[in-house]
Formats: structure tokens, sequence, C-alpha cells
């Protein structure tokens, strides 16, 4: 019995000396093996400027830095330095961890960005860190992190716009299949001469189903992201009061990974606005883009690994040499961009509209690529938008405000002329729609129906000639 307690005890001494070494070369390995990818992407370079790995703990600076002119596509001499900083990373190597996440883990670590730099603006906490990541690998692999960034505000600068930030709170975890993350801010003040902005609960939701090795190297997988604010004000301390409910940004993708073929979906919406008086409701927009190629996508990311000393003359030519050599794998699958509703509630009524859009049969490429008629052939469109009439005329009547007010002759008119026209104008315009077939009027609603197909223009079912 002692015998076999004293192998155990052996045993995991052993383990407790020996794996702190081991994983402490692999910390290693993993930061070098991070910045070759970081630096296979344009515009992005990540240089491991310093590293001290010892038994137990492993001390790393990284600097980023990003290629302005080869991200934007302006010339060099419009930015006068690249952006870049640097960030400190310290790792206690398991199993045992005997700091503030005190466990049996691989490996605990945190990344810091101090922000030294901003503090001539900014005014945060005294020895704190600008954003910090602390992160845990447990044995089996799982991963669990938190991250922040200080709350702050401006510094008492003449001229500049005052901030007050709440700061920012998150937490994820890693399985090695799934990515999970969720974080959040209180609220964001801003204020200037021009106004006062309020932004309230910013939340960030995140779930991904790929290992990380699946979402560098292929961009596709299954996943949905929310970013959503219960409120944003603005006022302008004259005239303007804007508040609007519940904003947010939806985002999800999903993969076939039969047909190597990705959906995705992304929204933008507000469920409630007021713009001084004026109330709306429901304002969206709605996007699916539909049977995007993996091949295609795999292709475009070695591609773009061969543009980072690329200068813009030549950007071009290599461009559309990419397009001859894989626009086909592209279009082959036939992909879509959808507008599946942008809609709003006004107190005029509701409005309403879609469009599907497509590329479909094309086997092979046009020469010169850029032959209108092909396209044209090979485009499928179809549409339609539907409103309340009061909702269709009080648009009409806007539209119809802004030509009056850029015609040379309606200089001198007040305001109240101008909306008066307007209103008298509109009616014979949605009459002169009508009669052309263009719109489609019942008794409550106007609507209008339009079909791009085999080279023809369709509204209505009225052909609409094409200036080509």
């Amino acid at each position: 019995m002692k015998k076999t307690l004293a192998i155990v005890i052996i045993t995991i001494l052993s383990i407790g000396i020996i794996a702190p070494k081991l994983v402490g070369n692999q910390f290693s390995t993993t930061l070098y093996s991070i910045a070759e990818k970081v630096n296979n992407t344009p515009g992005y370079t990540l240089e491991v400027q310093a590293i001290n790995s010892q038994w137990f703990s492993t001390d790393a600076s990284l600097v980023v830095s990003l290629d302005t002119a080869g991200l934007t596509g302006v010339p060099d001499t419009t930015f006068t330095e690249n952006f870049s900083l640097v960030i400190e990373i310290k790792a206690e190597h398991g199993p045992f961890i005997f700091n503030e996440q005190s466990n049996l883990a691989l490996i605990s670590w945190t990344a810091s960005v101090d922000g030294q730099a901003l503090r001539e603006h900014l005014v945060w906490a005294e020895n704190t860190d600008f954003y910090q990541v602390n992160g845990l690998m447990g044995l089996l692999g799982d991963h669990n992190y938190q991250d922040k960034i200080a709350a702050f505000s401006t510094s008492d600068t003449p001229d500049m716009v005052s901030m007050i930030f709440s700061g920012y709170q998150g937490s994820g975890q890693y399985d090695g299949q799934e990515f999970s993350y969720k974080g959040g801010a209180t609220d964001l003040t801003a204020t200037a001469e021009a106004g006062d902005l309020i932004m309230k609960d910013l939340t960030i939701n995140m779930q991904i189903t790929a290992t990380l090795e699946q979402i560098y190297n292929s961009g596709l997988y299954d996943s949905e992201t929310m970013i959503n604010f219960s409120s944003i004000k603005f006022n302008d301390n004259i005239d303007e009061n804007i508040n609007l409910t519940d904003l947010y940004v939806a985002a999800s993708s999903f993969l076939d990974k039969e047909k190597q073929q990705a959906n995705m979906q992304l929204s933008y919406g507000v469920k409630a606005g007021d713009i001084n008086e004026y109330h709306v409701e429901d304002i969206a927009l709605d996007i699916a883009v539909n049977n995007i190629s993996g091949k295609f996508v795999k292709a475009y990311q070695v591609f773009s690994q061969t543009l980072g000393d690329v200068n813009a003359e030549d950007m071009q030519a290599k461009m559309l040499g990419f397009a001859q050599d894989n626009l086909l794998t592209l279009l082959s699958t036939e992909p879509q961009i959808n507008i599946t509703s942008l809609r709003g509630t006004f107190p005029e009524g509701k409005i309403n509209a879609t469009m599907h859009t497509s590329l479909v049969g094309v086997s092979t490429l046009p020469m010169p690529i850029e032959d209108q008629k092909f396209w044209l052939a090979h485009a499928l469109i179809n549409g339609k938008v539907t409103g309340d009439k009061a909702v269709i005329e009080f648009f009409a009547k806007q539209f119809m405000k802004k030509q009056l007010l850029a015609n040379p002759q309606a200089q001198d008119m007040s305001a109240e002329e101008i909306d008066k026209m307007a209103a008298q104008q509109v009616p014979q315009m949605l009459d002169m729609l009508t009669q052309q077939g263009l719109l489609v009027a019942t008794d409550s609603h106007y609507t209008t129906d339009f079909l791009l197909k085999d080279s023809q223009f369709k509204v209505n079912e009225k052909l609409i000639p094409l200036p080509f």
C-alpha cells in the first residue's frame, strides 16, 4: 500500500514538474503559428517582438500593425504612419495554476493593451490596462476567457467631444467544436456643440459551430450573432430630438457540408423610433445571400494572400485575372442576393418591399467579361413593393418636395408654398403611374411587381424597353 502511494505521489510530482515545460514550449509555438497566419493576411502584420519562456511561465510582447494603405487602397502618402499596438502576454503553465484563476488547467494566460498613448485624450483608472483578456485552458482542451475595456472619460481638452463610457465586459467558451461569447456595456454618453448622444445597454451574443482551424481556413460555418442597443438618443439642443428603441444587427450563416455551399442572413432594425413628434415602428432591412461557393471562398483566401505587395496600378489586372480563373466557380452555384424584407410602420401606414436577384444558367464566361448583354440574359430579378395608400402618398410628397427644391424657379418659394404645391402634384403623379400600368391601385393600397428575366423587364406584366 505504501509502495502504491509512493508511486502515485512520484507520478503526480513528475507531471507537475515536467508538464509545465511541455506546455510552455507548445504555447510559444502557438504564438509563432498565429503570427504566421496573421502575416499571410494582406494589410496586417503580427510580430513576436520578445518572448521569454521559463519552466513555469511565459512572457511575450506582440506588435500588431495595420497597413492602412494596403487595407484601403489609398496611396501611402495619405497616411503618415501605420497603426500599431503592443500586446503584452503573461502565461502560467499547468497543470497546477496558482494565480487568481487557481485551478487544475493546462495554461492560464492574460493578454493586455495598456493604452498609454490614449491617456493624452482619455482618463481611466491608474495602473489599469485599457483592454485585457484572461483565458484558461482546461486539462481536456476546453477554453474559458473574459475580456474587458476600462471605463473611461475624455480629458478636459477644449474643442473635444466630451465622452463618458461605462466600460465593457465579456466572456466566452470554446470546447474545440463550438465557440460562444456574450458581452455588454451599460452606456456611452457624448456631448458636443452639435448635440448630445446617449447609447444605452449594448449587448453582443455570438455562437459559432466550428473549430478555430475551420474558421480560419474556410470562412464558412454555422453561426449566429446578435448586436443590440436598448436605446439611442440624440438631441441637437435646438429643434431635433431623436429617440430610437431596441436597435439590432443580426447575422447568421449555415453551411451545407455536403455541397460546400453557405447561406447567410443579415438584418438591421429598429423596433420603435421618435423623430421629434413623428413616431415609427419596426423599421427593418433583412438580406439573404444564398448558394455561396465554398470552393470560391477558399480560392479567394489563397489569392488575397498574394496581394500584400501589389501596388494600385497592378491590383486591377490581378483582380481581373482572378475573376477570369474563378468567377465561373462562384456562378455555377447560382448565387442569390435577396432583400427578404424592407419594411416600416409609419403614422400614415405600413410599407413592405422584397427583391430576389440571382444569376442563372452561367456555364461559360463572356469575352470580354464586361459584356452587358450576356449578364442581362442570365440575370433573374423579381420583386414587389406594397404599401398603404397614405404612406405611399407621403413618400411621394417628400420626393416631389425635393424635386421642387432643386428647381431654380422655386428658390423664392416658402416652405409652406413648396409643401402645398407638392401636395397638389402627388395625386396627379400617382394617377399617371397607375394609368401607365406602373402602379396597381386598390381602395387601400398601391402595389407594383417587377421582373427581369431572359433580357426582358416587366412591371406589372407590362413590358418596359431596356436601354441596351
